[in-house]
């Protein structure tokens, strides 16, 4: 088997990916339609697209060096990405509810384990602000391995969780190759057994996202209010050495509210006047914006309390009741692959 067996140890659920942060697409400028319209980011690299493809029955079929830079894919299939093998018209599709897929013997899946194995060429063109380069992918079933140029980058796993290498080191100017190794079952696939098909492939979109050397990493927002003022508190952490970033909200409308420059703390806190409150009925939200001197990130945030008393949740203010339903993106023609207009759809 050309790849360890990380698949079936309970002590590797991922392998040189970036720490956990929450969810952003950074800019090079301030865009406040950047949420829903994140393709419009110059700092977004989107690898989405037509991608050479071979599916093996088991692991072991797999014998071929198929991730070094000149291997000959010529014979490969063409698939999209993303995309599901199944939905492809590879392996099959299974359906399970209480059982699981295969024999119950934990962290062990079947040897006879399928694979896929996906190479794709693009072109890169290093940044000078931003001259940093990681590559994210947002979801992929069950687990995968990855290879850029040659050289291994990493391995990781939770299929619905986006996972992010930093491949600097790995690029160079012009044509550059990457390849992945997808398997269909891992030992996290005993903690994904739930009420659905079992589908596998690079399923979610693939990027890279080009980042100053020191940047805004991650950040974590609570609000609180009373009837005429609303606090925004927040807490920033950086990666490498800390930098000037200065948080900004705006209304609707493009009007800031209130703005401050972080130079030593980690933490900052916003007033908002005479707060518009989220709520299901009008789900208000307020854009966030941390500048950096190379780099824009923003975001949306809602005003509003939840918290629990003794056994009932109270939400701004009032006791709530949620109805709530075991939901999976499902399509039946494009299997886990959903889009925002599918999203809306549904």
């Amino acid at each position: 088997m050309i790849i360890p067996k990380h698949y079936e140890n309970m002590d590797i659920l991922h392998e040189n990916t970036m720490p956990n942060r929450c969810y952003y697409i950074p800019a090079s400028k301030v865009m406040h339609t950047l949420v829903e319209n994140r393709e419009q980011s110059d700092r977004m690299m989107l690898l989405n697209g037509q991608w050479k493809f071979k599916y093996y029955d088991s692991i072991f079929d797999l014998q071929e060096q198929f991730y070094e830079k000149d291997y000959d894919v010529n014979e490969y299939d063409t698939v999209s990405v993303p995309g599901t093998w199944q939905m492809a018209g590879y392996d099959a599709h299974q359906y399970t509810n209480i059982h699981y897929p295969f024999p119950f013997d934990p962290p062990y899946v079947p040897q006879d384990n399928p694979c896929g194995t996906y190479v794709h060429e693009f072109e890169y063109r290093r940044c000078e602000e931003a001259p940093k380069a990681y590559l994210t992918f947002e979801g992929v079933d069950s687990c995968f391995y990855v290879w850029v140029n040659g050289d291994y980058v990493g391995y990781s796993q939770v299929s619905h969780a986006t996972s992010e290498f930093d491949i600097t080191d790995k690029l160079v100017d012009g044509k550059n190759r990457l390849a992945v190794l997808v398997l269909k079952w891992c030992d996290g696939s005993y903690l994904e057994d739930q009420d659905k098909f079992r589908m596998s492939g690079i399923f979610r979109d693939v990027y890279i996202l080009k980042r100053p050397e020191n940047v805004l990493y991650d950040y974590f927002i609570k609000t609180a209010y009373d009837e005429n003022k609303a606090t925004v508190s927040m807490e920033l952490q950086w990666l490498g050495k800390q930098i000037p970033t200065t948080v900004s909200i705006y209304e609707k409308n493009g009007i800031c509210v209130d703005s401050q420059k972080v130079t030593k703390e980690n933490k900052v806190e916003l007033d908002i006047v005479n707060p518009l409150i989220w709520c299901p009925e009008d789900p208000y939200l307020y854009t966030v914006v941390f500048e950096t001197e190379d780099e824009v990130i923003t975001d949306r945030v809602g005003v509003r309390e939840i918290h629990v008393d003794h056994t009932q949740v109270i939400f701004n203010g009032q006791p709530i009741v949620f109805k709530g339903v075991n939901r999976h993106d499902s399509d039946p023609e494009t299997g886990f692959v959903i889009i925002i207009d599918q999203m809306k759809k549904d």
